[in-house]
């Protein structure tokens, strides 16, 4: 199955709060069936969804979602490289990919670089958005071309 037959339009959405310029709470929301493509394309394996009974809702393994994020999202400050923590996810039934994280710097920053390149090697007009909420409001989008970004 190839996503590009089944939609025209390729984003994800992250929103960073930023709290007393150390702790983050990020939660990315991108189509799941996007997702579960570029991970089968880009580890020539493949993904699926197990159901758990008590909640009868769509859950990934999170070893998989850490092991694609670690790789397509990293923030840093300088020499300070954020250790994400994912605290949950969901599959939503419209088909939306739902992740929740932490992390924090070492040291406070206001100022840090931003790399994602979420699911773009292998849907070339995937567009990222990420929306950061601290004392400012800054919002960028990236691409195929533009996979960094520092936040000021």
């Amino acid at each position: 199955m190839n996503p590009a037959n089944i939609h025209e339009t390729y984003v994800s959405v992250t929103e960073i709060q930023l709290k007393n310029n150390r702790d983050l709470e990020i939660s990315i929301e991108l189509t799941a069936h996007d997702f579960e493509y570029a991970y089968n394309k880009e580890y020539n394996t493949t993904i699926s969804t197990r159901i758990y009974p008590e909640n009868q809702k769509e859950y990934y393994n999170e070893k998989i979602l850490f092991r694609y994020l670690k790789e397509h999202f990293i923030i840093n400050a300088q020499t300070d490289t954020v250790s994400l923590k994912i605290i949950g996810h969901e599959i939503n039934l419209e088909g939306t990919l739902s992740i929740y994280i932490e992390g924090s710097f070492k040291n406070t920053t206001r100022d840090f670089n931003i790399y994602n390149d979420m699911l773009v090697r292998q849907l070339p007009n995937q567009q990222n958005i990420v929306n950061l909420k601290s004392d400012k409001n800054l919002s960028f989008t990236f691409n195929k071309n533009i996979k960094s970004h520092e936040f000021k």
